[in-house]
């Protein structure tokens, strides 16, 4: 992460990755490729989402609230890029504003995501462009939506969610990115 809090995409991208020696920093170990990386986020991404759909809700509230917050959001902001369906997303421009709240101080956490010719940017804090919508939702509400384990529609009717914008663009976003499996059995 860089010091303007941009969050980098640049592994979708990159043919292999380099990586320091199991011995120390600075080695010249290759992984293997791309593709075999990207199921090893896709399995890991689907174990995430098994485990916040079982966990109560409280207790992701209490998680959401030590200082282990701003890493697991910006772990989370930082795959969506890898979880973009590039087909669907080829012809869209667009700019999201996603504010994560507290829900009982009302502080949020701001992730823009940039969609531009099938690619994903996304940065902490707000941008410099306008968003074109802006998502609102608690942080319990938002690990339950991303893994699968709300449904976006639902939440927006509890007034869990809100937008702000464009709402057919936050409609279509559910179909631009890979959501995972929660595989829980309680569904809110």
């Amino acid at each position: 992460m860089t010091e303007r809090g941009e969050i980098s995409s640049q592994l979708a991208t990159q043919p292999g990755i380099s990586e320091g020696s199991p011995g120390g920093p600075g080695g010249t170990h290759r992984l293997a490729s791309l593709p075999a990386m990207d199921l090893g986020i896709t399995q890991l991404a689907d174990g995430f989402a098994r485990v916040v759909g079982d966990v109560p809700p409280d207790r992701l509230e209490r998680l959401m609230r030590t200082p282990l917050r701003r890493p697991l959001l910006d772990a989370i902001f930082w795959q969506m890029p890898k979880h973009l369906d590039r087909s669907r997303a080829a012809r869209l421009s667009a700019n999201v504003r996603w504010r994560i709240t507290e829900s009982r101080s009302g502080d949020a956490d701001v992730y823009d995501l940039a969609i531009m010719e099938g690619r994903c940017h996304v940065s902490r804090g707000e941008g410099s462009e306008p968003p074109q919508v802006t998502i609102t939702v608690d942080r319990v509400e938002f690990l339950q939506l991303i893994t699968g384990n709300s449904d976006a529609l639902q939440a927006y009717f509890r007034g869990r969610l809100a937008l702000a914008g464009d709402i057919m663009l936050a409609a279509k976003l559910i179909s631009l990115f890979r959501i995972p499996n929660g595989g829980s059995s309680r569904r809110p």
